[in-house]
């Protein structure tokens, strides 16, 4: 505590043989405490991981034994045969485990799943002395169990962790996968010359049984909500499906992707049959045609690695995804060309490895992209759409065309017959190219754009196909300003000729938006040099008018200053920092921040006076300005020791980055925070556990008002201490950590409060979590902590104190706080009840109590107006005329429910009629301009307001 003085509730009295050294002895051993509380989590990664390796391991050595017994036992011509039964398998399989999967507990479906397939192939195994014609059975069986194998492994990662694990640890089973299918086909050749090939289909069977040993404990250790019953019968898998094949139908993309599934298996297996056969013909004996396909096959995938992590991401990054998936289709056309002009082992076996090689570590991840373009929500089925029927039917579809090839054209022929469906393959691939801008585009301006590919490149792959561009300078002439303006501002990011000249004639748009970002596109150095002085000359006047334009329109015109990096003359900066406007201040502020780079003395004082100003947006941005100065100005630590919470706020924004130099006095400052929260924390168990005694309602609206004002003060302490955090080195404290200890998830939030232990100064960070986790200890007077909240530094917390009564006490009163009836009758209102009291009393301070007689309209259709109206007392019915002329009734509002909320959200008429139920209405009419005020600055409002919305809009 003698860091923290400030710190009384912390404090103890020890005895003089207090061993000092204990408290260091305990923080040691509660770190070792941590890290073993930490052991069964990397017990269950480790599970997994051993899952991952063991199902490759075993479906290495089953694939390389089946293909071998195959090619020796049967021939090489029977593998057409098997593709057809192997499509069918699979697609059967596919539907028959993924709906198993919403019927069945994962843990016991998974088990029963492997070690059927163990005891299937061990079965098979015994069978192959006896029974030659099994070869085939036992081929079609391992192929499918390798497409089970996969999905159980990737199902089993995904019930065990949550999102921030997944993507911390999912690397780790790829790798594990990576390591386990090298393995099992390196040793394939010299475990089949060791024990037989046949074996290594045994060894498959006996590694699915102890995978499924190792997926039950699993799931003995994990707690992720995958491994949980399922408390019903899912949806059927039909209408997933359904889901899917409805989605492809729709979109001209997905048809072609559709297309190219099927003929991509068609050429995969077109490949992979000349090359097995050839090298079943190159092979001494069966031994020898084991290690041939293991050692392929261990190449293969560790050079699929390597191009995954070092060439992948720099060709998507130069080339663009979609060229990236234009490559596979290449592949087998120059692959089909070596194999016309020669066709030997060494050709056949170097086209395959090429081919494997571009599919698995550089064109499936390109792939992926295109799905991008499908809603979430249903991304998943189509990709089990396009996995289950196009992918397997092109299976099918293979195995057809080449018995039917094999029958009736020569060998030289067939490879001719690959060409040609090469060729399609590729011209199909290229419209996708085609239409997957189109298809982004759309998406982008319905403003359901998504990241095109993680890590990979982002809108300029997109800006630089002319249909695009095409399609946006078109959409420039749009009836829709939302149109206009998205056009506007990606054309300006796409710095071309054709662009550039249809942002100049965008320079004459009626939206200020758009006027704004053609003139700063032009004006800009890649802009200049597109066009000429005229039209420069032009886009300098367009921003000189858009800055003597009105509030909204100078906002455009600052903010392409800002772009440009251009400075204010003094006195329109003067102007500009005390423009009424909170967004024109804001912006600039963001200008005087350019400026203030050169240490301006004037625009240094003018930053700190914004860490006080009222509007959030213009603390942030003088915040962000003044932490990129050099040394931080006195005055800053004086906003953070005498501010307001929300210039303290901002005065912490703007220390970041100066953490040594001002170390001390925030750790102060913060243990100031933190003991003020852990009192506020302790009165409101007190009152809340105590017995209030009150006998009227009043007592109980002010407790209850009382109760949550505390509940946000302690929170602002918190966060408050947090941000404190991060200015001194922990930026996770006022990020990740902040964003986790509002989870619903219980194991999220506690996660999040051990991390406070373990980043930066670990004092500070063990007293929030102190805070955080606080224990009921000795309860404490109720009488004697009402009488210290009575006079408490807060306004609030003192008013509301003073009019708690408890056990039939006196009720103090406060004339300070004004208008609390009518902000205890906003705080009904479920829009309100995340109000603090200080927005509460702004929007009570404008609210005007009216009265209306029955049958008396408080809104009528098609008439202006933007007020907000509260019921007090009384019902109203709602109205709407329908085009008969007839008024169709919509739904009646009783006390405590508000309406006219669109009118706030919109300028436009009103889009019903209210009118006054029998016994007539009293209601709070409240402006939209300090309700707009209030939904800008606190996101909790606002997103109350949305749910509003849409549960009227469902009742509807």
């Amino acid at each position: 505590t003698d860091r923290y003085p400030p710190f009384t509730l912390a404090r103890t009295d020890y005895p003089a043989d207090f061993d000092v050294a204990y408290p260091e002895r305990l923080s040691r051993g509660l770190v070792l405490v941590k890290w073993l509380l930490a052991i069964p989590q990397l017990v269950v990664v480790g599970l997994i991981a051993a899952v991952f390796a063991t199902l490759e391991v075993g479906r290495g050595l089953g694939e390389v034994g089946v293909n071998t017994l195959v090619l020796t036992r049967l021939s090489a011509d029977a593998l057409p045969w098997l593709y057809i039964p192997l499509g069918l398998l699979s697609m059967v399989v596919a539907v028959g485990f993924g709906a198993a999967l919403g019927r069945v507990r994962r843990a016991r479906l998974f088990g029963v799943t492997l070690v059927g397939i163990g005891v299937v192939l061990a079965l098979e195994w015994a069978a192959l002395a006896i029974v030659s014609d099994i070869v085939a059975v036992t081929w079609l069986t391992v192929m499918a169990a390798g497409s089970i194998a996969t999905t159980v492994g990737w199902t089993v990662a995904t019930s065990s962790m949550d999102a921030r694990q997944a993507k911390r640890l999912f690397p780790v089973c790829t790798a594990a996968a990576i390591a386990g299918a090298f393995t099992g086909s390196l040793v394939a050749g010299p475990l089949a010359r060791l024990i037989g090939t046949t074996t290594l289909v045994l060894a498959e069977g006996l590694l699915f049984v102890a995978a499924a040993i190792l997926i039950q404990r699993v799931a003995a250790s994990a707690h992720g909500a995958g491994w949980q019953t399922p408390g019903g019968p899912s949806r059927p898998l039909v209408t997933d499906l359904r889901v899917g094949l409805d989605e492809v139908r729709a979109s001209p993309l997905l048809r072609l992707v559709a297309v190219a599934y099927v003929l991509f298996a068609i050429l995969l297996f077109s490949v992979s049959f000349p090359f097995l056969r050839a090298a079943r013909e190159a092979a001494s004996s069966e031994a020898a045609l084991a290690d041939t396909l293991g050692l392929l096959s261990a190449l293969v995938t560790a050079t699929s690695f390597i191009v995954s992590l070092v060439v992948a991401k720099r060709f998507y990054a130069r080339f663009g995804v979609a060229a990236a998936a234009l490559i596979l289709p290449i592949v087998y056309l120059v692959g089909f060309g070596v194999w016309i002009v020669r066709f030997s082992f060494p050709t056949a076996a170097a086209v395959m490895v090429v081919q494997q090689i571009t599919q698995r570590g550089l064109s499936n991840a390109a792939w992926s992209a295109f799905y991008n373009v499908v809603p979430a929500a249903r991304r998943a089925q189509v990709l089990a759409f396009m996995d289950g029927v196009p992918g397997q039917l092109g299976t099918i579809m293979s195995g057809v065309l080449l018995l039917t090839a094999g029958r009736l054209l020569a060998p030289e022929q067939v490879f001719w017959l690959g060409f040609v469906a090469a060729a399609v393959c590729t011209v199909v691939v290229i419209a996708i190219r085609r239409r997957y801008a189109d298809a982004l585009v759309r998406t982008l301006r319905s403003g359901a754009g998504e990241q095109v590919l993680e890590g990979g490149p982002g809108l300029g792959d997109v800006l630089a196909v002319q249909d695009v561009r095409a399609a946006l300078i078109a959409a420039l002439e749009s009836p829709g300003v939302g149109d206009r303006t998205f056009a506007a501002s990606m054309l300006a990011r796409s710095a071309t000729p054709d662009g550039m000249q249809a942002l100049v004639r965008a320079m004459d748009d009626d939206d200020p938006r758009v006027r704004a970002t053609a003139a700063g596109a032009t004006l800009a150095p890649a802009g200049r040099a597109m066009v000429g002085d005229g039209d420069v000359a032009r886009a300098e006047a367009t921003l000189a008018s858009l800055l003597d334009g009105d509030a909204a329109t100078r906002a455009e015109g600052l903010g392409a200053m800002v772009r440009l990096r251009r400075d204010l003359a003094p006195d329109r900066r003067a102007a500009t920092l005390a423009d009424p406007s909170p967004h024109v201040r804001a912006i600039g502020t963001t200008l005087l921040a350019q400026a203030a780079q050169q240490a301006d003395a004037a625009s240094i004082d003018a930053l700190v006076h914004g860490l006080t100003d009222p509007e959030p947006m213009v603390r942030r941005a003088a915040a962000t300005a003044l932490a990129g100065q050099e040394s931080v100005d006195p005055r800053v630590l004086q906003v953070l020791e005498e501010g307001t919470p929300d210039a303290q706020q901002a005065a912490l924004l703007a220390l970041l980055g100066h953490g040594p130099a001002v170390r001390t006095m925030v750790l102060t400052w913060a243990g100031r925070q933190v003991d003020r929260a852990l009192w506020l924390a302790e009165a409101r168990k007190t009152l809340f556990q105590g017995d209030r005694g009150g006998d009227d309602a009043a007592t109980d609206r002010y407790v209850g008002f009382l109760l949550d004002v505390l509940d946000a003060r302690i929170a602002r302490q918190r966060d408050l201490a947090l941000t404190a955090m991060a200015v001194l080195g922990a930026p996770s404290a006022s990020g990740v950590i902040r964003r986790s200890l509002g989870s619903r998830d219980p194991d999220v939030r506690a996660q999040a409060i051990e991390a406070l232990d373990s980043v930066g100064d670990r004092p500070l960070g063990a007293a929030i979590a102190r805070l955080l986790e606080l224990a009921p200890s000795a309860a404490h007077d109720p009488d004697t902590t009402l009488d210290r909240l009575r006079h408490d530094d807060d306004p609030w917390i003192r008013g509301l104190a003073r009019r708690t009564r408890l056990h039939g006490g006196e009720m103090a009163t406060d004339d300070a706080i004004e208008a609390l009836e009518t902000m205890l009758q906003l705080r009904r209102v479920p829009l309100f009840q995340g109000l603090v009291p200080e927005d509460l009393q702004r929007l009570a301070m404008v609210a005007t109590e009216r009265m209306f007689a029955a049958g008396v309209a408080l809104i009528t259709e098609g008439q202006p107006g933007e007020e907000l109206f509260v019921i007090l007392d009384g019902q109203v019915v709602v109205t709407r005329r329908e085009p008969d002329g007839k008024d169709r009734h919509i739904r009646t509002y009783a006390a405590g429910d508000h309406f006219g909320e669109l009118a706030v959200l919109r300028d436009r008429p009103r889009a019903a009629t209210v009118r006054a139920d029998a016994g007539g209405v009293t209601v709070l009419v409240l402006d939209g301009a300090g309700l707009r005020a209030i939904l800008r600055e606190r996101p909790d409002a606002a997103m109350a307001m949305l749910g509003t919305l849409a549960e009227r809009i469902s009742a509807q």
